[in-house]
């Protein structure tokens, strides 16, 4: 089969059957050519990475895969956006599917903002943004086409939101850091208030530069947002919620342990850091 191409799906994308689809092969699809991308950046080979991340982008493997994360494997797959819309049955999604082939639900729109608990945090909320059902599926896609070159590039000791990472090596990084061998004296822990709602767009466009997708990631940026039935635009930051979000926050934060590792020593969750 050729990339981006899974069987459970007709030619011209009719309905088979959800449970027929191959999901070892479009995993091992998308997979494939994630490293691929994440190979060509090592390489330095820029007009390869172009050339991959717009294969990915218009991957049949890939979408198949950003359906199935959003409705099926995600902890929010019943949360609407401002169109009410989920896809909580095989049939929503094999329809789903073909709409968004036929590049229905890529427009972006703004989303629904909604307030949970801060985890250890007694009385506080955290804002969340939660998109249209369709523009988590093509940010989704997206977040898979641009991820395995920034992976690439992205410093050792960021550990927050970064496929095979996790808060347990970012723990481990600071024993390395911290141990009776160490010389270091003391330690600044260092949260960047509101690092989400706050982080400049401008430098999120200018960081990711002229990458098939960036239209996309900036109509995203600005599409605002819905709050007891009132718009509000958002100049700035990238809402929490958001697939993309953690992703173009990396792109933006990326570049601090450069600043101050080498002197101090880095080490960065997200937007928690310690030096």
């Amino acid at each position: 089969m050729k990339d981006g191409t899974a069987r459970g799906i007709g030619a011209e994308g009719q309905q088979l059957d959800w449970d027929s689809i191959d999901w070892e092969s479009a995993e091992s699809q998308v997979t494939h050519l994630r490293r691929r991308i994440y190979r060509a950046t090592c390489e330095q080979k820029w007009n390869k990475v172009r050339s991959l991340t717009k294969l990915m982008l218009r991957s049949r493997s890939n979408l198949l895969l950003s359906v199935r994360r959003v409705t099926q494997t995600n902890k929010g797959k019943g949360t609407p956006g401002i169109d009410g819309r989920v896809a909580l049955t095989d049939k929503a999604r094999m329809t789903l599917i073909r709409q968004m082939e036929q590049r229905q639900f890529w427009r972006a729109q703004p989303s629904r903002r909604i307030y949970i608990p801060k985890a250890g945090k007694p009385g506080q909320l955290r804002p969340l943004s939660i998109p249209t059902l369709g523009n988590r599926i093509a940010q989704a896609i997206v977040k898979n086409a641009l991820e395995p070159s920034w992976e690439a590039r992205f410093e050792a000791h960021s550990y927050g939101f970064r496929p095979g990472r996790s808060c347990h090596d970012a723990i481990k990084q600071c024993w390395n850091r911290l141990n009776k061998n160490c010389r270091d004296q003391w330690v600044l822990d260092a949260d960047i208030k509101g690092a989400f709602d706050n982080i400049s767009q401008n430098h999120i466009l200018e960081a990711i530069g002229p990458v098939p997708g960036r239209q996309l990631i900036k109509t995203w940026l600005a599409a605002g947002y819905v709050e007891a039935e009132q718009f509000h635009r958002t100049e700035s930051g990238t809402g929490q919620g958001a697939i993309i979000s953690p992703l173009l926050a990396n792109i933006a934060l990326d570049g601090m342990q450069r600043l101050l590792g080498n002197k101090f020593g880095f080490i960065r969750y997200a937007d928690d850091c310690a030096t």
